[in-house]
């Protein structure tokens, strides 16, 4: 569910629901439909966020959609007809894990700026909760972006009492019409490229430094190297079985060598790219700590900070910082003309967001997440 600016309602617009069919290829008769929802992601995230940095291509919509082995995906579009032909002006998604949270279900809505409160949301959200049921889900979680804080708005606050969004926010209020309530909120946070080369330097002698020789470190573009291959991915499982969920009622899903690869094949077919720094105690050859940087090659401007962990055992040493530190000293390398990176963070998981300050991230919106029983 997004946060729909507050503008004047425009004149009701006839209306109407659609499946989402999958198809193969954006050459397919059907593939207007994945070409208007990526415009309206643009449209929605320039008017919400301040900007569509984040805004899914068309190739990556598809991908997704076809991508069903360990989350169902279901989509819906509310589309007007235009002289222009139809124009996707909402859009609802619903993801279904299939190998953990059986009784979960993940709703998203976006609604065009232009068809706000015309009953498109509270549509889409209706078509999310009838279908969840049918699917034998009991809980939908939804999550609402929002951009840059408002000066002296009315926040809403988590039970834990970290973090909190402005209360007004349309996306707020129809996830609070639907029976949910806020569980958790996540800092989106961005950092101006290029980072200064001598503070990289430093903050990776220092972690260097702390770290000493009981670690190696190890960088790596696609794909992972089958050596490595079961342990990132016990790495990706340790992130979800860590991160903390503020007040959500779920479990951590399910991350194995399988699911790596599979995501390393929609990566490419997405048109994206990533570099890996991970760090091996040498003791007993173990990834004990890795970051992943992703970007897309249609969005030359911005790249996406991925999963970020160090495992339990092992913190302590600056693993986190070095292996940061170490990523983007490659990154600079490897997509020079990239002007910002985004990253998110869980209020509730201060050691990272103090990282991520110290490498000068600075807070850029976030993400209220809302759960309640269907």
């Amino acid at each position: 569910m997004t946060s729909p600016s507050a503008a004047p309602a425009p004149t009701t617009s006839a209306w109407r629901l659609m499946d989402v069919p999958r198809i193969s290829s954006l050459d397919d008769p059907e593939a207007w439909m994945y070409h208007g929802t990526a415009k309206l992601h643009t449209a929605a995230e320039h008017a919400d966020l301040g900007n569509a940095d984040a805004a899914p291509t068309a190739i990556a919509i598809m991908v997704a959609l076809n991508n069903q082995d360990y989350v169902r995906k279901l989509r819906r579009i509310a589309v007007v007809d235009t002289p222009d032909g139809p124009q996707v002006v909402g859009n609802a998604v619903l993801n279904l894990q299939v190998r953990s949270n059986r009784e979960l279900a993940i709703g998203l809505i976006v609604v065009h700026p232009d068809h706000r409160r015309q009953g498109i949301g509270t549509a889409l959200a209706e078509w999310l909760r009838t279908t969840a049921r049918a699917e034998g889900r009991t809980s939908l979680l939804a999550p609402v972006d929002f951009g840059a804080e408002r000066p002296g708005a009315e926040v809403l606050v988590p039970e834990s009492g970290n973090g909190h969004v402005a209360a007004g926010l349309p996306g707020v209020l129809l996830a609070q019409k639907q029976g949910l309530d806020l569980q958790i909120v996540e800092r989106r946070s961005r950092v101006d490229l290029p980072v200064a080369p001598e503070t990289v330097e430093r903050f990776e002698a220092e972690s260097r430094a702390a770290a000493g020789d009981a670690y190696r470190i190890h960088t790596w573009t696609a794909p992972t190297p089958e050596e490595w291959i079961e342990q990132y991915a016990a790495l990706e499982q340790a992130l979800a079985d860590d991160e903390p969920r503020g007040g959500l009622d779920m479990e951590s899903d399910v991350w194995d060598a399988e699911r790596i690869r599979g995501e390393e094949v929609a990566i490419a077919a997405k048109g994206d790219e990533y570099v890996v720094t991970a760090a091996e105690h040498v003791a007993t050859g173990q990834l004990v700590a890795m970051t992943m940087l992703l970007w897309n090659r249609q969005k030359p401007d911005h790249t996406d900070q991925q999963a970020t962990v160090v495992l339990k055992a092992h913190r302590g040493h600056r693993l986190g910082m070095l292996v940061k530190a170490v990523n983007l000293r490659e990154h600079a390398g490897l997509r020079p003309g990239s002007r910002r990176i985004y990253t998110w963070n869980n209020e509730e998981n201060p050691h990272m967001l103090a990282i991520n300050v110290a490498l000068g991230f600075v807070p850029a919106g976030g993400c209220a997440t809302f759960q309640g029983p269907l």
